[in-house]
């Protein structure tokens, strides 16, 4: 027979403690410069002009903005709240009317992906 050599022991977890310097503090953050991803002009958190990051070419946007997808690719809904992707006027496909009658911020767009999946409602893949 085998003598098990295991005793139980007290073991008491310390964890270490780490020293660690902000690397950027957050005022320093706030005046990172962002470049637009439409106009290229380049802003800072700070300024408060920061609207968008568009789904498509993922740069920010401060202008440019063609609104929130609408279709089921780019909408999730997390306790009850509705969120939707952001897209460029760049991204968007220009040949459906939804993307070219009222866009901008707080408007509603189809991005290509949406558009093609049919799960997205006709009434917004009207074409012109």
């Amino acid at each position: 027979m085998m003598n098990c050599c295991y005793h139980k022991q007290s073991l008491k977890y310390e964890p270490k403690k780490i020293d660690v310097e902000p690397t950027l503090s957050t005022e320093q953050f706030l005046e990172e410069g962002l470049k637009c991803g439409t106009c290229k002009e380049v802003f800072t958190l700070k300024e408060g002009q920061l609207s968008g990051y568009c789904g498509g070419c993922e740069q920010f946007l401060h202008c440019g903005i063609a609104g929130s997808c609408i279709g089921p690719n780019c909408t999730i809904v997390n306790n009850k709240q509705i969120y939707r992707l952001t897209w460029c006027i760049a991204c968007i496909p220009k040949t459906v009317i939804i993307n070219l009658e009222d866009i901008g911020p707080g408007k509603y767009c189809l991005c290509q992906e949406c558009l093609d999946d049919d799960r997205t409602p006709n009434a917004y893949k009207r074409k012109i």
